[in-house]
């Protein structure tokens, strides 16, 4: 029985091998991301922030090391900012994170988590500081395409601003930021969810220039 065993082992090793061959392997997906640009330091007690601990500005998302610092931050967002991140990179994009459009004769700049980025109009900076995190996105990964899609393929429920999934080379809206897990379950399924959608919406009207007030001083 003893000499047995070897054998045995090797023909039920030879059995699983063959099963495993047979067996088709796992489709792989378009890999998730959420991109990020977080300050290292928190602006107000100067030590590590913790990922999940953030405060979103008119300047941008702040991160932060702990929840009473979110009060502080907010009493003065301007020097938050500056302390959180000291130096500001020119983007130089050409093209408006928000519109789509190229950058041109009504452009205007903005300052977001300490990166300084073009606009093709006046109207589109409410909506950049609103959605900065997608903002960051675009401008900084110029091939990412915009889904679009206005309601999130895990729920069904409108998209909330910050809420997205890069899948690919795509950005996917969600309804939540919690909702990335599901999307990594299935990110290929996801995008052609989100895809659909989009093809369902109807045409958005040709984003118009919103003129520079005359006078108004560069962001």
């Amino acid at each position: 029985m003893t000499r047995l065993l070897p054998v045995l082992f090797a023909v039920l090793s030879a059995t699983m091998l063959l099963l495993s061959a047979q067996m088709p392997p796992a489709p792989a997906g378009p890999a998730v991301s959420v991109p990020t640009f977080a300050n290292s330091t928190c602006p107000i007690m100067g030590k590590k922030v913790s990922m999940p601990l953030f405060v979103d500005t008119e300047l941008g998302r702040i991160y932060l090391c702990c929840k009473p610092c979110v009060r502080k931050v907010q009493a003065d967002v301007p020097a938050a900012h500056k302390t959180a991140y000291p130096v500001v990179q020119d983007v130089a994009n050409q093209v408006c994170p928000v519109s789509g459009n190229p950058i041109g004769e009504h452009r205007t700049s903005l300052v977001l988590q300490g990166f300084k980025l073009d606009l093709c109009c006046e109207g589109c900076i409410d909506a950049a500081r609103k959605d900065a995190q997608v903002v960051l996105a675009r401008v900084n990964a110029p091939g990412l395409t915009n889904v679009g899609n206005q309601t999130s393929p895990v729920d069904g429920k409108p998209v909330a601003p910050n809420a997205f999934a890069v899948v690919g080379d795509a950005i996917v809206r969600l309804s939540s930021p919690q909702q990335v897990t599901e999307v990594e379950k299935a990110p290929q399924a996801m995008l052609d969810k989100a895809r659909a959608i989009r093809a369902k919406q109807p045409q958005p009207e040709p984003h118009r220039h919103a003129p520079k007030a005359a006078g108004k001083a560069e962001r």
